[in-house]
């Protein structure tokens, strides 16, 4: 029964070691500098560190919003709480890691993207869509470096950043704080931020041993957050994370072992001017174990041990124990063909014998024009909400099996010149025991299910243009349209059924005497709900030292809705100075 179930990544698994009989060609990765993709096979979309600088956002998490393929629900801004969806997927869904560590919290996915860092120190983000992961990548500390940062703006917002880079004996370290708070834009949204971060890093040509801990803390008014029935909710939550990392460096291979631990907190009050009336209160543990073998022909073999916990008034105790392994390979070539390929196998307690695969081929048709196909096995474990939450509005279901995914791309990659870089991918995505809050009347409380099979399927664009123009310096334009093929077995359905059918992103950059100005437009047309169009700004100058900025958030104060029944915030105007060498 075993091998039939796995029948396909016991046969990756068989294969594997043949491909050190493949030629190694060394690879010139085509990367288009100033672009959001490189050729590589997964499509990967990526934000560097140039762009998020160049981007106008409240908060790590919003940088996400500027891809076509993500829908980010944001109950309020400045990262307060904000759901991720990508390509239709809800937000229990999608894998969020930090330097490739999964830090998704056990409780519920509403704080999977709460990112325990400052401004500071964000090198980029990476989005994999067809394996439905984002994974925000931490800066190397340097020897030397001083950032100061201030922002005043709408709804007495005040926002203040402090971070510097010092060297010791044979560290290099960095430490950053981030302080935000505004009394909100509407009642009871008020808020307020604290981020820390220390990262230090030793290195030679032996060995690597780094050291990160990150810090957040988010006290916030969350008016009809969870219900539009409690307009004077609040919330208090923490996060704590720490990562160890040592790498050995041999004449064959890498040797990279991690531990981490992720601690969070969350105190919920539904009447804030009532607290003894409702209360919950939730702590999660997540650590774990990563060891990781690289070899130097681009083979790999993982092995990880993680433990999650939770300790809640209202879903009690529990804990559950995951363990596994996964080996494939880089990027590799022969000829005008790459391919790259991982299997891996979890016992997750509970669940028994998971699996994951990742098969990824593509073929140069021109040195500037590659075809890809890739193929992802993916599945997800329901969260301690989804399976042990009680209250009068939810329900959870402590028998919830696993939902899987098997999710397919085939996509185009052109640069026909230095200047313009154009990407089309066709995706599906084929989902079995989806999971979901779900309901037939209006009177009954949503309850978790597994309501069965769906395809989610469609395709995205992305062109970026690069013009010698003393004006116009930039376009980027970003599409995506996503379909569900699937008839709701049930009358109301909470998230899976909500999603945006169109999705456009235009980006463009201008340079007027010196002074950058970057202009972003979002139009988004979700199934359920009224379609909306926004505008971004940013523009900055620069003088030796320092940088004068202003940033405005839906400068047109277009009012729509992310969330059924929750208004968004509106226009947000910030200006600030920064001093940095």
């Amino acid at each position: 029964m075993f091998f039939k179930k796995h029948c396909l990544f016991i046969t990756l698994i068989l294969i594997i070691p043949f491909c050190s009989l493949a030629q190694d060609i060394e690879l010139e990765p085509l990367i288009i500098e100033r672009g959001r993709y490189e050729f590589n096979l997964q499509g990967t979309e990526y934000f560097s560190e140039n762009e998020i600088e160049s981007l106008p956002f409240n908060s790590l998490e919003e940088i996400v919003e500027y891809s076509s393929s993500i829908d980010l629900r944001k109950r309020s801004p400045f990262g307060i709480q904000q759901d991720v969806s990508l390509r239709g997927s809800i937000f229990e869904d999608t894998e969020i890691s930090l330097n490739g560590i999964r830090i998704n919290d056990p409780q519920t996915g509403h704080f999977n993207l709460e990112i325990p860092l400052t401004s500071a120190d964000l090198e980029e983000v990476q989005i994999s869509k067809n394996s439905q992961r984002i994974n925000f990548a931490v800066k190397k500390p340097e020897d030397k470096g001083f950032l100061l940062r201030s922002f005043f703006g709408q709804h007495a917002l005040r926002e203040q950043l402090l971070s510097f880079n010092f060297g010791t004996e044979k560290f290099k370290n960095r430490v950053s704080v981030e302080h935000k708070i505004s009394k909100g834009a509407r009642a009871d949204t008020d808020f307020e931020i604290y981020n820390f971060s220390f990262n230090s890093l030793w290195e030679d040509e032996c060995k690597e041993l780094e050291f990160l801990f990150g810090s957040t803390k988010r006290d916030f008014g969350a008016d009809s957050f969870y219900s539009s029935m409690f307009t004077q909710e609040e919330e208090h939550t923490t996060q704590r994370f720490f990562l160890g990392r040592g790498m050995l460096k041999g004449e064959s291979f890498d040797w990279n072992n991690t531990v981490y631990l992720r601690r969070h907190t969350d105190k919920f009050i539904l009447i804030r001017g009532n607290p003894s009336f409702y209360t919950n209160d939730h702590k999660t543990y997540t650590y774990g174990l990563k060891s990781a073998l690289n070899f130097h022909n681009n083979m790999f073999l993982s092995l990880h041990l993680d433990r999650e916990t939770i300790d809640s008034t209202n879903l009690s105790k529990h804990y559950r124990l995951k363990k596994g392994f996964s080996l494939g390979t880089k990027e590799r070539r022969i000829g005008d063909f790459i391919f790259d390929f991982e299997a891996g196998l979890d016992y997750y307690e509970g669940w028994e014998y998971l699996e994951n695969v990742h098969l990824g081929l593509g073929y140069f048709l021109k040195d500037n024009l590659k075809a890809r196909f890739s193929f992802d096995r993916i599945w997800r474990a329901p969260s301690f909400t989804e399976l042990y939450y009680v209250s009068p509005a939810n329900v959870g279901n402590p028998n919830l099996g696993i939902q899987r995914s098997n999710n397919f791309e085939v996509g185009l990659d052109f640069s026909p010149n230095d200047n313009l870089d154009l990407i089309f991918n066709v995706f599906l995505r084929d989902q079995a025991n989806t999971i979901d809050w779900v309901r037939n009347s209006l009177t009954a409380p949503w309850a978790a299910q597994n309501v069965g099979d769906l395809k989610s399927y469609g395709f995205d664009f992305y062109a970026e243009l690069d013009l010698d123009n003393a004006f116009l310096d930039r376009v980027a334009l970003g599409y995506t349209y996503l379909d569900l093929d699937k008839d709701n077995p049930y009358n109301f359905s909470k998230y899976v059924f909500d999603y945006n059918r169109h999705k456009l992103v235009g980006i463009f950059g201008f340079d007027i005497k010196g002074v950058s100005v970057n202009l972003i437009a979002n139009y988004a047309n979700p199934v359920n709900r009224k379609h909306y169009t926004t505008a971004d700004i940013k523009i900055e100058k620069k003088f030796k030292d320092f940088r004068f900025i202003i940033e405005g958030i839906n400068i047109f104060n277009k009012p729509y809705q992310e969330l059924g029944g929750i208004n968004s915030s509106g226009r947000w105007y910030k200006v600030g100075i920064e001093y940095s060498f």
